[in-house]
């Protein structure tokens, strides 16, 4: 008898420890993402996830980067792997999202590119230049001309400024906000656009071509972030996702189709 209870508790605690190491075994999640390369990335994650966890990751794609958000707070997908914090904290903030941050990708230098020029010097007297439109990376392309010498935007802007903030346009640009996809699409029609990585493949563009691009050590509020509802941030089926996303496997896709990402974890 004495043997049977000590089997048998061994046999708990034996289990129990093995249940901790493959929560959520058979599970199936959706998680979000743009439409891009990023989804041969997440190809190598469902791998990963299949083989080391006997999770299933169904990938959603999204063609904007306002419906990803809206999808998760509604409950549609469980998870989404597109946005930097400074993206995420305006969305919060404008839309009241009850969203958290469950872990770090990667940093994903955004840059300018034309079909016109090779060089950022070329950029003329009123030329115009395409920047995204939602707050957070409108502000991160105002700050990046900046950077390049085109404008110059008045102090204490801080992550978010916008174009009543710039002080100083010796070019008479004419820059132009707009929907990121569209700015995208643009990119013919323009002297210059400002990308990040999600639509730089859709543009035709190779990172390698642009004619100016962030400097990754100055872009910590643009570490793109793994997201899911406030309420489910403790799931251990997403440590299990982070730890998926911070793999090597993973990471050496990344900057395969990514070159000059940075992993920020």
């Amino acid at each position: 008898m004495k043997f049977v209870k000590i089997v048998t508790l061994f046999s708990s605690l034996f289990l129990g420890v093995t249940s901790a190491n493959i929560a959520n075994a058979g599970e199936t999640i959706k998680v979000g993402i743009t439409a891009g390369p990023s989804v041969k990335v997440l190809e190598v994650a469902q791998k990963l996830a299949k083989e080391k966890y006997d999770l299933t990751l169904k990938v959603i794609t999204f063609g904007d980067y306002q419906i990803p958000n809206e999808a998760l707070n509604a409950g549609d997908i469980d998870a989404n792997i597109f946005q930097t914090i400074s993206f995420l904290e305006q969305a919060k903030l404008k839309k009241g999202y009850k969203l958290a941050i469950v872990g770090n990708t990667f940093i994903y230098p955004m840059a300018v590119y034309s079909r016109k020029i090779k060089n950022i010097s070329e950029i003329g007297d009123k030329a115009t230049i395409v920047i995204p439109n939602d707050a957070s990376n409108q502000g991160r392309a105002l700050i990046l001309l900046q950077t390049a010498g085109l404008i110059k935007l008045k102090d204490g802007v801080g992550e978010i400024p916008n174009p009543k903030d710039i002080i100083s346009n010796p070019k008479h640009l004419d820059i132009k906000s707009v929907d990121a996809a569209q700015a995208a699409r643009s990119a013919l029609d323009v002297t210059a656009v400002v990308l990040n990585n999600d639509f730089v493949t859709n543009a035709g563009f190779k990172p390698s071509e642009a004619l100016f691009k962030e400097n990754p050590k100055t872009a910590k509020p643009y570490i793109n972030v793994i997201v899911v509802k406030e309420s489910e941030k403790e799931k251990k089926v997403f440590q299990n996702l982070k730890s998926i996303m911070n793999s090597d496997e993973v990471r050496k896709k990344t900057e395969e189709l990514f070159p000059g990402a940075v992993p920020a974890w």
